[in-house]
């Protein structure tokens, strides 16, 4: 299979998985249940799981050094800190639609990210991809009279932390990806070890633990589904990806969560888009297109054309 459409097809596969996270956080947050917790025993479920499969069948991924462990922990606080629970609290204030149209800003700071830190510079494909991003997040937002009357701040404000994070380990990932010193085992089971440390400890001194003992099977079901689908599957796919394709073509081509969080959102909630949003998405969906053209496609094509030998 060609690398190119393999990492392509991969970048798809998380896209859809992360997709399953949007309407079933929606669902916990307007039951009033914290988002801390959720991201707490998310990550405790991806940890327990994972980890004993580790042990079972590979365990050479759980011997690691210091040096991996610094930047186990940097992938720690971006995936679980700020990507998980930047997300869902972002779903707390705003409808699916609304908090997946912030979300994909992403792809915009990871192309501008990814000229200053992995020194690969994008194909005019991406670029004109991350600007009808950009466009579809005003016409979803902010278009219309009732556009920036509707919108919650802290709804946003927590949208950028997570788009933050994500880019962040786009760019993390890449890097890492291309000099092949980190195994995606070892970095999906330690990111969620220490993101989850880290949120145990900021969860001890501020909400207590008080809340999850009352939680019902069907809401620990529904963090069951976001643990295995929205963190393992989506992780496996998404850091295999960046083997194959670069950080900006992968962050692109995850936008088909925009497609599978309103789909799943109508169907379990019966939570449809506003016809402002519905475009919106449309324009973002775009970028999917142009985000599959291989970026051999545009070798030379903006280069005069080599002189005939005459002799």
């Amino acid at each position: 299979m060609d690398r190119h459409f393999l990492g392509i097809s991969l970048a798809l596969m998380t896209g859809v998985s992360w997709g399953t996270v949007s309407p079933i956080g929606r669902i916990l947050a307007l039951k009033g249940i914290n988002m801390v917790t959720v991201t707490v025993l998310r990550t405790f479920l991806v940890v327990a799981g994972f980890g004993l499969y580790l042990a079972l069948r590979s365990p050479q991924y759980l011997r690691t050094s210091l040096k991996e462990q610094k930047i186990f922990l940097i992938y720690g606080i971006l995936s679980v800190v700020f990507t998980y629970t930047g997300f869902l609290f972002s779903l707390k204030y705003l409808t699916v639609s609304a908090a997946l149209i912030i979300h994909y800003t992403f792809p915009m700071v990871t192309l501008l990210g990814g000229l200053l830190i992995t020194k690969e510079p994008p194909t005019p494909a991406q670029v004109l991809s991350a600007l009808l991003i950009l466009v579809g997040v005003w016409v979803g937002m902010f278009s219309g009279k009732e556009g920036t009357q509707e919108i919650s701040l802290p709804g946003i404000l927590w949208g950028l932390v997570a788009v933050l994070g994500l880019s962040g380990q786009s760019l993390l990932g890449r890097e890492t990806s291309k000099k092949g010193e980190l195994n995606r085992n070892s970095i999906i089971f330690y990111s969620h070890v220490w993101g989850g440390l880290c949120l145990i400890i900021i969860k001890t001194f501020t909400a207590g633990w008080a809340d999850v003992s009352p939680l019902s099977l069907v809401n620990w079901g529904y963090i069951a589904i976001i643990s295995c689908v929205g963190s393992l599957l989506a992780y496996a796919a998404f850091y295999t990806a960046l083997k194959y394709i670069s950080a900006t073509a992968a962050s692109l081509m995850c936008t088909v969560e925009i497609i599978t969080g309103i789909t799943l959102a109508a169907l379990m909630s019966a939570e449809f888009p506003t016809l402002r949003e519905m475009a919106g998405c449309t324009i973002i969906i775009l970028a999917i297109v142009l985000a599959a053209i291989p970026p051999r496609v545009f070798k030379g094509r903006f280069k005069g054309a080599p002189r005939q030998n005459n002799a």
